[in-house]
């Protein structure tokens, strides 16, 4: 655009004449979507259906906890007190799926957390319904690939089904990315996931069989298999095995320790009230004051506070659901003088400052049950602290306003309290058994025995983690365009099925439906190796293959965006030249590297666009711009056929 020169003198003008470039998209950002132990970047269940982007596992742990524990349902000895078997199953499945994401070449991925370990209610909802699971993507448009590994935990009705078909829908709208699918581990050959899948958008789904055997670390206790201990087939205990004397009393106390922490877990519990963390207990009786701001709200939230001393006055105590290991009851006794009774003694002169100065509060420390242990003192008794002189307002004024000077003070009372409890509570109670756990391990045989067998124990689960970091993998090193396929798996012992010719066959082609399912094979001296590439339209001959929708997935993306540029821009030649010049040299360097097939570029692909080409002039007048791509995109050789013949001697 020329400018409007008055001033005598010498003006530069710059000239554009390159056209803009296209850059590739990320092809493999997978987003894991399920359970994990906690989900919280500052408080509590912040993260919840939240997608999270991380680059390692420690990124993970830091924000989403670690592993969940399998569950031991028998660890079998033989007469001589060897280690023979042991039988586990996963609870969770998301967590190891990373580890075998990251084995296997993965790198940047994101987090759903649909809930927490201890709130899971394994339901389709729970992945499916608005702003959750995989609808919480919806907005989110970095990742390409949608892997659900704890959807096998699903096992009412058609839920297992409904999650993969709410993916594949979401891949069909936004046509950026793919679902990565697991079969059943009964269901090896698919024929039940034939049936349930569904027929839409099968073009952007990916499914693999059978499932893997992994031996993943364990954080296994004694009291994750104590009550499942058999000699042959005879029922025992870890006692029952020795007969030192000193080890026997090593196991009573560490069993008085797990019991002591049952009995933790559970007063936990019921301070929880429901809520999935004593904070988000606390949040709710709060939030509830704050709607109506009422002397009864505010009631609720003190006898709450004044709930954590009851339960500590019941475990400290001598009666029914008391702590039995003498010392950790020492321990506990000497915390509430050395810090609860000071934590209290605040919130009773809270307490009895609003009783004074809030006519229709009523004072919340003396109700029974009442903490009398010596350890409190006379807290809870005739001489209570007097008011915390927190309330400067007269009576005269509103209610509302004389308890919202003193619920701050509250709120930092719960803050103290909480602490306390997760780590001189709870978190004592929790080193404790670790420390048990150590010290049998170096004394007892046995027991170090049953601990390392059951380490070694092999346990099953989906292959889908470890097939997103092959993804991955030949992305960074091959290219998109590469199939992932014929590739060995890392951290993975083989494949929990084998198949038969004929069963690989139907595997590889459906001739019902089309629905293919991507084998993972053992092969000699070669490991373990992911041997098909195909999505589940396996008779399109469009999109019968993995490599070639997520090379389309990546050009389209990228073309895309580099294109939103020109919006607006006037519908001229001039836009059209520099649009067709800025896709064809795209498409250039991908088929110089290989992504394209023919000889030359004008066998590889074309680009058209222009008034006659691919707009008409309503077109032009309706302000739409027509641009036509083309490709040939390489095609992994699926079949490779050698013919061989016999040739008559010629000399």
């Amino acid at each position: 655009m020329a400018f409007d020169y008055k001033t005598p003198g010498v003006y530069v003008e710059e000239i554009s004449k390159f056209p803009p470039s296209i850059a590739a998209v990320e092809t493999a950002i997978p987003a894991f979507i399920g359970y994990t132990e906690k989900a919280q970047k500052v408080t509590v269940g912040d993260r919840l259906n939240k997608p999270t982007k991380i680059g390692s596992i420690a990124e993970y742990v830091e924000i989403f906890g670690g592993g969940a524990k399998p569950t031991v349902s028998n660890v079998t000895l033989d007469d001589s007190n060897n280690f023979k078997s042991a039988t586990l199953a996963n609870q969770f499945y998301l967590f190891d799926s990373l580890r075998l994401f990251y084995a296997n070449g993965g790198g940047d991925c994101y987090i759903v957390a649909v809930a927490t370990y201890d709130t899971a209610a394994f339901t389709a909802s729970e992945f499916t319904d608005p702003g959750k699971g995989i609808l919480a993507l919806e907005t989110v448009d970095e990742p390409t690939i949608l892997v659900c590994p704890d959807n096998s935990l699903l096992t009412t009705a058609n839920h297992f089904y409904d999650v993969y078909q709410e993916a594949l829908k979401q891949c069909g709208n936004l046509m950026d990315r793919v679902g990565l699918f697991d079969l059943k581990q009964n269901d090896p050959l698919g024929a039940d996931f034939r049936t349930g899948i569904g027929i839409n958008n099968l073009r952007y789904g990916a499914a693999y069989s059978p499932w893997l055997v992994v031996n993943m670390p364990k954080n296994i206790r004694y009291r994750d298999f104590s009550s499942v201990i058999f000699k042959e087939t005879v029922a025992t205990t870890l006692g029952g095995l020795t007969s030192d004397t000193a080890i026997q009393t090593q196991i009573a106390s560490f069993e008085q320790v797990i019991a002591d922490g049952d009995l933790i877990t559970a007063a936990s519990t019921t301070l929880k009230g429901g809520s999935p963390s004593l904070r988000e207990r606390f949040d709710t009786l709060d939030t509830a004051y704050k709607a109506a701001k009422t002397a009864p709200n505010a009631m609720a939230v003190v006898n709450f506070l004044f709930d954590f001393a009851r339960q500590l006055e019941t475990l400290i105590g001598a009666g029914a659901g008391s702590l039995t290991n003498a010392d950790f009851k020492n321990d506990m006794s000497a915390l509430v003088t050395s810090t609860w009774k000071g934590i209290f003694t605040t919130l009773i002169s809270h307490d009895k400052e609003m009783a004074t100065k809030v006519g229709s509060y009523t004072a919340r420390f003396s109700l029974l049950p009442v903490p009398a242990n010596a350890a409190w003192g006379d807290i809870f008794g005739a001489s209570q602290p007097g008011d915390s002189s927190v309330i400067t307002l007269p009576n005269t004024d509103p209610v509302a306003a004389r308890l919202d000077q003193i619920m701050p003070s509250i709120r930092t009372v719960f803050e103290s309290i909480n602490a306390t409890w997760i780590s001189g509570v709870a978190g004592a109670i929790t080193k404790l058994e670790s420390d048990k756990h150590d010290g049998l391990l170096q004394s007892s045989s046995i027991y170090k025995t049953i601990i390392t067998g059951i380490q070694n124990t092999n346990t099953s689960m989906p292959p889908s983690g470890a097939v997103a970091g092959i993804y991955a993998f030949v992305d960074r090193t091959r290219g998109v365009w590469k199939a992932p396929a014929n590739v060995s798996l890392s951290s993975v012992i083989g494949p929990k099925d084998t198949f038969t010719s004929s069963q690989l066959d139907a595997l590889n082609v459906d001739v019902n439906a089309g629905k293919s399912i991507n084998a993972i094979r053992s092969f000699t001296g070669k490991g373990t190796l992911i041997f098909g590439a195909r999505t589940l339209a396996g008779n399109d001959n469009e999109w019968r293959y993995v490599s070639v929708r997520r090379f389309f997935n990546m050009v389209e993306e990228s073309t895309k965006k580099a294109t939103e540029q020109f919006v607006f821009e006037p519908n001229d030649a001039n836009t059209w030249i520099k649009v067709q010049a800025m896709i064809e040299n795209f498409l250039n360097s991908l088929w110089r590297v290989g992504a394209l097939q023919g000889a030359k570029p004008e066998h590889a692909y074309y680009v058209a666009v222009g008034l006659g080409k691919t707009m008409t002039p309503l077109d032009i007048l309706e302000g739409r711009m027509i641009i036509e791509i083309g490709m040939a995109a390489v095609r992994p050789a699926e079949f490779i056929i050698l013919r061989f013949s016999h040739k008559m001697a010629e000399s």
